[in-house]
C-alpha cells in the first residue's frame, strides 16, 4: 500500500522554512513496509489545499497531512477539508476538551482564540497531540484515509510515532520486523567511505545500506528486514562489522549517538572533567556539552576567550606570545588549553582559536585557519586545520573536531 504526504504553509514554498516532516514521515512509513508515492507542498490559500486534497494518486490509500491547524486566520486546513469532503465544520467537543486539558497542565485558561483548534469537518476520528494543542483529525472517502496533523516538527513527529505508525502497521497487515544501525563517521566524506565499502557489502530485498550526510559528518544506517528478528539483527551485525573494519579509526559512534554525548559518555566511565577555552566557536562547544543531561558531572568550566585581552588577563596568557605569534597560532592554542585546565583543576583542557571569517584573514593565515589544543597533566597536543565554507559552517566543523580530538585524547590515555 501507498502513502502520499502533503504539507501546508506558505512558508514551505517562500523558503524560509525547511520541509522536515515530509521527510521524517516518509522515513518512517518506508520502515514498516509501505511505499511512498508523491510527496507535494501547497500554500495556505484554501482553494489550493482543496485542489491538492481532491488530485492525490489513483491507488493510494493514505494520503498524510501536516500544517494549518494552528488558532491564527492563516490556518486553513480544517475549513479546506471540509469543503473538499462535503461537510460542515462543528465545534469538536473531544478536541476542545484536550485543549482545555493541556492548558489546564500549565496552569492557565484556555485563549478563546485557541478554540478556533477545536472547529473540524463534522464525523472525524480525533487524532491525540501529546506535545501541543491541535488535535489531528482523520477523514475516511472514497475507500482512503486522509490523515491531518499540525504543522509543528516537534508536534507531527510525536503523533506520527504514537499514533500514525502503530494504526498503519496495524491496518496494513505488516508481519515482517524491520530492524536498523546508524553508525556516525567523521573525517571521510560520502564518496571516500563508498570507495572502502565498494563490494563488501551484499545488499538486497533484506539488507539495504544508506549513506546519509549531513555536515560535517556521514551517517551510514543499515536496514534489515525479515521475518526472523533475529537473523535480522544477524545480517545487520554483519554488515557493521565490515563498516567497522573497513571504514575503523572514523567511526565514532555505532548507536548514532551525537559527539557531545559520546565525549560525555567517556569522560564519565574514566571519572574524569573538561575544561574549555574558546575563541572562534564563541562558546557553540560548551553549548553541545550543556545540551547533555548530567553534564554537570565532568564539564567544569567554559569561558568564550574571544579578544587578546581576555586571552591575558582571564587565562594569563602572556601578551608576548600573542604579540610574536599571534591569536591564531599555535602556542596561543597551547597554552590556553594549558591554562584552562589549570585554573579549573580538571582533567583536561581543551581550546579552539581560529578565523571563521568572512574577514580577518590573510595570505599566511586564510579564512578557516584554526587551532585546536588538548591538554592533560601528562601532556598538551595541538592540531592545525584549514576549514572551508561560511561562517557557520567553519565553527560548527571547529566544534566537531574539537570534540573529536578530545575524544581520541581519552582513548589513548
Amino acid at each position: 500500500m501507498s502513502v502520499e504526504i502533503i504539507t501546508i504553509g506558505n512558508e514551505l514554498l517562500s523558503g524560509t522554512t525547511v520541509d522536515t516532516n515530509a521527510t521524517y514521515i516518509a522515513a518512517s512509513v518506508i520502515e514498516i513496509g509501505l511505499s511512498v508515492s508523491r510527496m507535494s507542498s501547497v500554500g495556505d490559500a484554501p482553494e489550493d489545499i482543496i485542489n491538492a486534497l481532491k488530485s492525490v494518486l489513483p491507488g493510494t490509500k493514505y494520503i498524510i497531512v501536516t500544517g494549518g491547524l494552528g488558532p491564527t486566520d492563516d490556518d486553513r486546513t480544517a475549513d479546506a477539508a471540509a469543503r473538499a469532503f462535503g461537510r460542515t465544520v462543528e465545534l469538536n467537543q473531544e478536541a476542545l476538551a484536550a485543549i482545555e486539558k493541556r492548558f489546564a497542565g500549565y496552569g492557565a485558561k484556555m485563549p478563546f482564540s485557541n478554540q478556533r483548534q477545536a472547529m473540524l469537518p463534522a464525523r472525524v476520528e480525533i487524532i491525540p497531540n501529546p506535545r501541543g494543542t491541535a488535535s489531528g483529525f482523520i477523514i475516511e472517502a472514497a475507500g482512503r484515509e486522509f490523515i491531518f496533523m499540525p504543522g509543528v516538527p516537534a508536534e507531527a513527529e510525536a503523533m506520527t510515532e504514537s499514533f500514525i505508525i502503530p494504526r498503519l502497521k496495524e491496518q496494513s497487515g505488516f508481519k515482517q520486523v524491520i530492524l536498523s544501525k546508524s553508525l556516525r563517521v567523521f573525517g571521510l566524506w560520502e564518496s571516500a567511505i563508498q570507495e572502502r565499502l565498494d563490494g563488501q557489502i551484499q545488499e538486497g530485498p533484506g539488507l539495504s545500506l544508506a549513506y546519509l550526510p549531513h555536515f560535517p559528518e556521514v551517517r551510514l544506517k543499515i536496514t534489515g528486514m525479515g521475518a526472523d528478528p533475529e537473523k535480522v539483527r544477524q545480517e545487520i551485525a554483519r554488515a557493521a562489522a565490515v563498516i567497522q573494519e573497513k571504514v575503523g579509526e572514523y567511526i565514532y559512534s555505532v548507536n548514532d549517538e551525537p559527539f557531545e554525548l559520546v565525549v560525555g559518555q567517556l569522560l564519565k566511565e574514566k571519572k574524569a572533567t573538561i575544561a574549555i577555552a574558546e575563541s572562534c566557536t564563541g562558546g557553540l562547544i560548551s553549548h553541545r556539552l550543556t545540551n547533555i543531561a548530567g553534564s554537570s558531572d565532568y564539564l567544569q568550566m567554559g569561558v568564550v576567550v574571544y579578544s587578546n585581552r581576555a586571552k591575558v588577563e582571564l587565562l594569563n596568557i602572556p601578551q608576548s606570545v600573542l604579540d610574536e605569534h599571534g591569536a591564531v597560532s599555535e602556542p596561543c592554542a597551547r597554552l590556553m588549553a594549558k591554562k584552562v585546565r589549570e585554573l579549573a583543576g580538571s582533567t583536561y583542557g581543551l581550546a579552539v582559536t581560529g578565523i571563521a571569517g568572512p574577514t580577518g584573514g590573510s595570505t599566511e593565515k586564510p579564512v578557516g585557519t584554526v587551532f585546536i589544543g588538548v591538554a592533560s597533566v601528562e601532556a598538551e597536543s595541538v592540531t592545525q586545520h584549514r576549514f572551508f565554507g561560511g561562517r557557520e559552517q567553519i565553527k560548527l566543523m571547529s566544534s566537531h573536531m574539537a570534540l573529536n580530538n578530545l575524544r581520541k585524547c581519552i582513548l589513548q590515555q
